[in-house]
């Protein structure tokens, strides 16, 4: 069920830290010897190693550009929710942006090698085209929502081919990238349906709810996360911080990304520890008190979300429980999202109806915390949405960017740096964009 990572057997590094085109051989091996499943496997193994360092920032990086933390410490954060005026990327996109290619020119190799007819059972064959297939979706799914600028639709290269030095990529359209990502998913959960690979079918299935969901296809993102739901395979944990010190062995937890004691910095695991750790001193953010989120906290004390998740120290309030330790699992997919996602495609599908299992969906994710506003009668449309949105505001808070995507995707605006006014989406949805490298820019004359 959510197995992630297995020992890299052959593995060396890929891509160095300043060119993503810098490239040394993959695996070790010369071009001519990748032709085997072992070494098939080991790309795939690679890839999901990549994803400890990818995911590292994301959190962070999201939470801070909508405003929902404040930075108290370490120069490199600070400038980052002011990169567009001081023109200055903040270090932490320029390594997600060379980590997510990284992954992508090992899940290349894979894909331009002809696996096919390699000597191999049709279920060995099948887990590693599933689990390329997965995570080519999932790095470019991530890289499309974050790169992407709104006013031009431009986003990152679109890079489906191994890439040598000598070669130059130019941005593609967001629209393009989409269109590969759902054709990914759905050739994963193809290959997934008869055999498990490092992820499988319902892992696939779950992810490829979300990607439906931000893509606003409501009516494909709500049949997969029934399919989901309808496995019966996940369940809520009874309190609400039991998935974040269990991890990957909670019935709560679709997909994670496994601590791995010797991955070395940045791992996602020591990132977001040290970044929302309850200390004055040592952590990097707290929570912002005029944030939506802290808002949400002030109206209902007794959910337990605000109350076991979040510390009050000195007068700020530390946003810790989701990253207990510098050695917990990072969760990148968890059931209550799918309920949450299952509620509102189903309204978005049906033109605003509302039936009761979408009623049941929220107040199953909303009772588990105990929450005082459990949704009752026979609301109307505008006011289920933003019940749901508030919900997925408190559930899903420093999870993987959730915030930064339903802002972007509902058009709400945000409260400014110092809480006196709300900004409008309109005057804010050019700074909803991570900055390319400028060694990027510079190499290969990319344009927003």
């Amino acid at each position: 069920m959510k197995r992630i990572f297995y020992s890299l057997f052959l593995l060396v590094s890929l891509i160095s830290c300043e060119k993503f085109l810098d490239e040394s051989p993959p695996i070790g091996l010369s071009s001519d010897k990748l032709t085997d499943i072992a070494s098939m496997n080991a790309l795939i193994n690679g890839t999901y190693a990549n994803l400890r360092s990818f995911t590292a920032y994301t959190s962070m990086i999201t939470s801070t550009i909508v405003h929902d933390v404040n930075i108290r410490r370490d120069p490199n954060w600070i400038p980052f929710t002011r990169w567009s005026e001081t023109g200055l990327p903040p270090v932490f996109t320029t390594n997600l942006y060379g980590d997510g290619f990284a992954a992508l020119n090992k899940i290349n190799t894979v894909a331009n090698a002809n696996v096919p007819e390699m000597i191999a059972t049709q279920t060995e064959k099948n887990s590693v085209l599933g689990d390329m297939h997965f995570l080519r979706a999932l790095v470019y799914f991530d890289m499309n929502n974050y790169f992407t600028l709104n006013s031009s639709g431009n986003s990152v290269p679109l890079v489906l081919d191994v890439l040598g030095v000598n070669d130059r990529v130019s941005v593609a359209k967001s629209s393009e990238i989409r269109t590969q990502i759902e054709e990914d998913i759905e050739l994963a959960r193809l290959y997934f349906e008869n055999s498990a690979g490092v992820s499988n079918y319902e892992i696939a299935t779950a992810l490829a709810a979300r990607i439906y969901f931000f893509h606003e296809k409501y009516d494909l993102a709500y049949q997969r996360a029934n399919e989901v739901v309808e496995s019966s395979k996940y369940s809520l944990e009874s309190e609400v911080t039991a998935p974040f010190v269990t991890g990957n062995g909670s019935p709560e937890v679709i997909f994670s990304i496994l601590f791995n004691a010797a991955e070395g910095w940045p791992g996602a695991a020591r990132v977001n520890f040290e970044s929302y750790q309850d200390d004055k001193e040592r952590g990097i953010a707290s929570l912002n008190p005029s944030s939506l989120l802290a808002q949400l906290r002030n109206a209902d004390p007794n959910d337990k979300r605000h109350s076991d998740l979040y510390t009050e120290a000195g007068g700020l309030v530390y946003a810790n429980g989701k990253f207990p330790s510098n050695q917990t699992d990072y969760i990148y997919l968890r059931y209550s999202e799918i309920l949450l996602t299952r509620a509102e495609a189903n309204i978005m599908r049906n033109n605003g109806a509302i039936n009761v299992q979408d009623i049941e969906d929220v107040n199953a994710v909303k009772n588990r915390a105990g929450a005082t506003d459990t949704i009752t009668g026979s609301p109307d449309s505008s006011f289920m949405l933003e019940a749901i949105y508030q919900e997925r505001s408190k559930e899903l808070a420093f999870e993987h960017g959730d915030r930064f995507l339903n802002i972007r995707r509902l058009q709400k605006g945000i409260y400014n740096e110092d809480g006196t006014e709300e900004i409008p989406f309109s005057e804010y949805v050019n700074q909803l964009v991570f900055p390319f490298p400028l060694f990027e820019v510079e190499l290969h004359d990319l344009q927003r």
